[in-house]
């Protein structure tokens, strides 16, 4: 579903996260932070800090054993997000903010990519973050780097806590990441056939197919592979 060219329609430059605008996984480095940081100041004495400590690193585990062996990352979001199951919301959020102004400033950053990040927004062009990540943790990076549009997973909340279950019309991972890039274009008026993707993954090929120009970022070899293959350029960080 590509939106038709005209002189209405804009373009725009789609930017995977993980490894490709920053250089870490959002999920996994604040999954230490939150365990290791919440619920100071309630009596949370150090057996129990032990036992929460022991607890994350028991889901860690296996959700990269899991990652491992199946190569499946939608299933790791589910098991990712279903574990937020009861999870106070505010405390989480808060967390989050906290964990990203306390990562390394600018050196999280792909330098490269923010090069050309910037030179889009230069240009005038829609720039929006896209991933599978959850939205609170990828929201303080677009602010950091003056991107408002940001389109990531989004949890459902009950009473202040999350339910653990994903509201998101499709999870943000393979043909569920293009669908949502093409809803973001149609209802924009973007052109895809003269907008920018950029993945350093292959799960993200249909994303990168569905702009009329594609750039894999170094990283992935079945990525590298596969864009030499159809002739797209290639971002060496």
């Amino acid at each position: 579903m590509q939106v038709k060219s005209g002189r209405n329609s804009r373009t725009a430059a789609f930017f995977d996260v993980d490894e490709t605008v920053i250089n870490l996984t959002s999920m996994s480095s604040f999954h230490w932070y939150y365990y290791r940081n919440r619920r100071k100041g309630r009596g949370f004495n150090a057996l129990r800090k032990s036992v929460d400590m022991a607890s994350a690193f028991v889901k860690f585990a296996a959700y990269i054993c899991h990652a491992l062996k199946n190569d499946d990352r939608h299933s790791v979001y589910r098991k990712y997000y279903s574990s937020l199951r009861g999870v106070d919301e505010s405390e989480y959020c808060r967390l989050a903010d906290r964990w990203f102004t306390e990562l390394d400033g600018d050196s999280i950053f792909n330098l490269k990519v923010m090069e050309r990040l910037q030179m889009h927004q230069a240009l005038g062009h829609i720039v929006v973050l896209v991933s599978g990540s959850h939205a609170p943790l990828i929201r303080p990076i677009g602010r950091r780097i003056g991107i408002d549009r940001v389109i990531a997973t989004e949890v459902e909340t009950s009473g202040g806590v999350y339910t653990g279950r994903i509201l998101n019309r499709a999870p943000l991972v393979g043909r569920g990441k293009a669908a949502a890039v093409e809803a973001f274009a149609a209802e924009h008026s973007v052109d895809l056939s003269r907008s920018h993707a950029y993945s350093d993954h292959i799960s993200d090929v249909h994303m990168l197919e569905c702009v009329g120009n594609p750039s894999a970022v170094i990283g992935d070899k079945r990525l590298m592979a596969y864009a030499r293959e159809k002739g797209w350029e290639i971002i060496l960080l």
